[in-house]
């Protein structure tokens, strides 16, 4: 049922495919604990990559994010009294210049007849952390993020995956459908959530109903933090090709962006990638709330998401 292969890296760095009854191929990376890219298939068997992020010799090279687990502490932080790096003056961002990106992870495989397990391990002085994904036969990617810190540590990790549903990262997302069980968003100013409690989401920000996003353009995209609620869930359609891909997290919140500017980066044959060429669903916890993402020995880090893959048949 499952397919492994793999292709190494200049001995150390790794990315592994497995794929599952040619309908979906996820290729990861012990490079950034990744999910490097995902092939799926839509109503017409076409099997594309549905993750946006630049080519494998530019991912390598200049690390984007894209794919990557973003940690120990993702998102932006005004680090206060604290030893937090400011690595984007005067504020913590993304993990710092040694973030959890571009740690090259130990990895080991686990198999069996349901699923096949990938594991990525990184110590250091002040923490044990492990980053789970389990790809089964239903079409299930689980990613499980434990971290046991040996000291007072602050942990917000999330996955920076660009979904494009197109197949294709030259088209914007801008034709997919959209729905995030949320009615609240977190003020924010200059990138900066300003309070710890959430407010009314605004009408045009608000997708508690499959909503499409051609209006994209005309918000300047999202970026925003919303408070989730009900299942902790949201869905992401393409409407007419049958992909779609939703989410279910145990984390209480979720950063949604569009790639609202154009990257050096990202681009392909010298032609770079659209504006709204991907949208990612980043599970967190709210950002710059450090007592919210303070553990320690007695209280360890966990959190949960699944993403599930599957095709919509339309009703004639």
């Amino acid at each position: 049922m499952f397919q492994l292969s793999y292709d190494y890296i200049d001995k150390s760095v790794i990315f592994t495919k497995i794929s599952l009854k040619k309908e979906l191929e996820v290729t990861f990376s012990n490079l950034g604990a990744s999910v490097f890219e995902i092939l799926f298939s839509d109503n017409h068997n076409n099997m594309e990559n549905i993750l946006m992020a630049p080519p494998k010799d530019i991912w390598l090279n200049n690390k984007t994010f894209a794919g990557s687990i973003v940690g120990p502490l993702a998102g932006r932080y005004e680090v206060g009294q604290t030893t937090l790096e400011k690595n984007r003056p005067p504020i913590h961002f993304h993990g710092g210049s040694d973030g959890w990106d571009k740690v090259v992870w130990d990895q080991s495989i686990t198999e069996n007849d349901d699923s096949v397990t990938v594991s990525f391990s990184h110590s250091t002085s002040d923490y044990q952390a492990s980053v789970i994904y389990i790809l089964d036969r239903n079409y299930n990617l689980t990613m499980e993020i434990l971290v046991n810190p040996k000291v007072t540590t602050y942990l917000n990790p999330t996955n920076h995956m660009y979904f494009n549903l197109n197949g294709s990262a030259f088209i914007p997302v801008t034709n997919h459908l959209f729905k995030l069980d949320s009615a609240s968003i977190y003020h924010e100013e200059n990138g900066l959530i300003q309070s710890v409690d959430p407010v009314k989401v605004p009408e045009h920000f608000d997708f508690q109903n499959l909503s499409k996003l051609f209006s994209l353009p005309t918000l300047h995209g999202i970026n925003h933090t919303y408070q989730l609620y009900k299942d902790y869930s949201g869905i992401l359609r393409h409407p007419t090709n049958g992909r779609q891909v939703t989410f279910r997290t145990s984390l209480p919140s979720v950063v949604i962006y569009t790639f609202n500017a154009t990257q050096e980066n990202f681009s392909h044959n010298n032609q770079h990638y659209p504006v709204y060429s991907g949208i990612t669903f980043e599970t967190q916890y709210p950002a710059n709330n450090l007592e919210l993402v303070r553990f320690g020995p007695t209280h360890p880090y966990h959190s949960r998401t699944t993403y599930s893959f599957s095709i919509i048949v339309e009703k004639k």
